[in-house]
């Protein structure tokens, strides 16, 4: 991946077309190739694969040791429009009802025809991945969940079946989950990486991106890179420092800067700066800025105490490297954080209040709706109200249903540690600091909706109980509660063509040569979040980078 942060918009180094030139100073390239891609995740895998399998010759500069946040995650697919799997489920999908759907999720970001192109595209995409050895056999979970169980491959992984959504588009499952043990980010990942081998992408791993070289006319034409050591001594090093700021970094800020400053250091001492020119483009696929204090703190504040989920290498350089020769941003003030109380599917049937005791939403509703709800519109503050009927239905599913050990413990923790209990509503709204009053009348219009059959949000019959059997209890869902576990990502980056992925100026012109995907562009989960969208969207722009940018190589080459 990339390295860490540049300055936000330095003029950009330029170059001739066949050397470069600094201060009147020929310095010769050290390679040259069709395509160079920067980062090494699922859409930089994704765009090596397609621009080698288009003919072009590919160079990877991967910062550490490949994979990203997708060999990271839980190795889901958003995927539909009338796949194997959903047609084997039983489920008659097609892509105009995923296109209904996810319109509802992606709002304006990207522009209709494009989200079409990614839902039409979606079950070809999908197919793809399966003839590169990811697998997908049969395996349906209907139950609403967080995360799948180890023999599923297929289940709701987003707000299908909540009002209003299914109001408008007929409820499919569409998550698509590689089959495999635990998460299974390795088992997509692994393929994209083979693939990329076998088709002669040379692929530099502890390599990170240091500039991108442009010629007098502003066409980005190579990618300058710090290439590390090959001393053992010096990798394991670098190895090291990449754990621990993923892994502590994840709340930790100290660490995490410190990991980052160290890093560099590393880098800048033990490195060998090399230029590699790309005839036909370089893309940029580095991953997102959540594990960039400052950038977060400036663009996503409501997310910066919450749990950072990627890597230290999503630290917003991708974004900064585009930046860097005149590229344009969007959505950065969008960013996402997963609030599951499902798993166990007993919390559902509690109400959640704000610090007013205001309704926050549908309590069904997938955990990043819940969590944006949340943090945008509630100032971050909620509670999950429950009485000892949910209680107790939440504590039983917990010790007989078997779920995967995270879903287990993150049960357990919101029942006996993250919450107040009172035998009664003034008390256990004295213990939340809420109104006596305005927490009791919150109740009471709750259970009106359960008597009535009718809740205000649309929450169905099955989640729906009164809420009348002391004691009560208050799960803490504070956006940043650090016992909550609320995994965030940042979702805007660089503006870019959504068909082609190549990077936009400001005023919406191309940059010729540059090409972005991922969490580093601008894409279909750019607005909102449901499982596997992230990396379906890589996929898409991915590809559709990596073939762009092979064309453009071979229409250089033939002119």
């Amino acid at each position: 991946m990339a390295s860490p942060r540049l300055p936000r918009s330095p003029a950009p180094q330029t170059f001739e077309v066949r050397h470069g030139t600094t201060d009147g100073v020929t310095i010769p390239w050290d390679a040259e190739v069709d395509v160079a891609v920067v980062g090494f995740g699922g859409a930089g895998a994704s765009a090596a694969v397609e621009a080698a399998s288009s003919g072009a010759s590919v160079l990877v500069a991967e910062r550490f040791a490949g994979g990203g946040a997708t060999r990271m995650s839980g190795g889901v697919v958003y995927a539909g429009g009338g796949t194997q799997l959903q047609r084997s489920a039983g489920y008659d999908d097609t892509p105009r009802e995923m296109l209904r759907y996810l319109e509802q999720e992606t709002g304006d970001s990207v522009p209709q025809e494009v989200l079409r192109a990614f839902c039409e595209k979606s079950t070809p995409n999908l197919e793809w991945l399966e003839s590169l050895g990811v697998p997908y056999p049969s395996g349906f979970e209907s139950a609403k969940t967080s995360y799948p169980s180890d023999g599923t491959t297929l289940y709701f992984s987003g707000n299908e079946n909540a009002p209003p959504y299914c109001d408008r588009a007929r409820p499919a499952p569409r998550g698509h989950r590689a089959l495999g043990k635990g998460l299974t980010g390795k088992v997509l990942f692994e393929p994209l990486r083979r693939a990329a081998l076998e088709r002669g992408v040379a692929v530099h791993y502890r390599t990170s991106a240091r500039r991108l070289i442009a010629d007098e006319e502003g066409r980005v034409i190579g990618v300058e890179v710090r290439s590390l050591s090959s001393s053992r001594l010096v990798r394991g090093l670098h190895d090291m420092l990449f754990l621990a700021g993923s892994r502590l970094g994840t709340r930790g800020t100290s660490v995490l800067k410190l990991c980052g400053r160290l890093l560099e250091r590393l880098e800048a001492l033990c490195g060998t700066t090399l230029r590699v020119r790309a005839r036909g483009g370089v893309i940029i696929a580095a991953g997102g800025f959540i594990f960039n204090p400052e950038m977060t703190a400036e663009y996503i504040p409501k997310y910066s105490k919450t749990m950072r989920l990627g890597t230290i290498g999503d630290d917003g350089s991708g974004i900064d490297l585009g930046r860097s020769v005149g590229a344009g941003v969007r959505k950065m003030e969008k960013g996402t954080a997963w609030m599951f109380i499902n798993p166990p599917a007993g919390l559902s049937k509690g109400v959640l209040l704000d610090a007013d005791a205001r309704r926050v939403c549908n309590e069904e509703l997938y955990g990043a709706a819940l969590g944006e709800c949340i943090a945008e519109q509630h100032d971050g503050r909620a509670i999950l109200l429950l009485d000892k009927k949910s209680w107790s239905e939440a504590r039983d599913e917990i010790f007989r249903d078997r779920k995967p050990n995270f879903q287990s413990l993150m049960g357990l923790i919101n029942l006996y540690i993250n919450n107040a209990r009172a035998d009664s509503l003034d008390a256990l709204a004295a213990k939340c600091g809420i109104s006596p009053q305005a927490l009791q009348r919150a109740v009471e219009s709750y259970n009106a909706g359960v008597e009535s059959g009718e809740d205000a949000t649309g929450k169905s019959a099955k989640s729906l109980q009164l809420i009348d059997t002391p004691p009560f209890y208050a799960v803490d869902c504070d956006i940043d509660n650090g016992r909550f576990l609320t995994p965030s990502i940042s979702l805007g980056g660089l503006s870019v063509n959504g068909f082609t992925s190549q990077v936009l100026r400001e005023d919406g012109a191309p940059i010729e040569g540059l090409y972005a995907a991922g969490r580093s562009a601008v894409g279909v989960c750019s607005h909102s979040y449901v499982s596997g969208l992230s990396i379906a969207d890589g996929i898409f722009a991915g590809r559709n980078a990596g073939k762009s940018a092979a064309e453009a190589a071979a229409k250089l080459k033939s002119s």
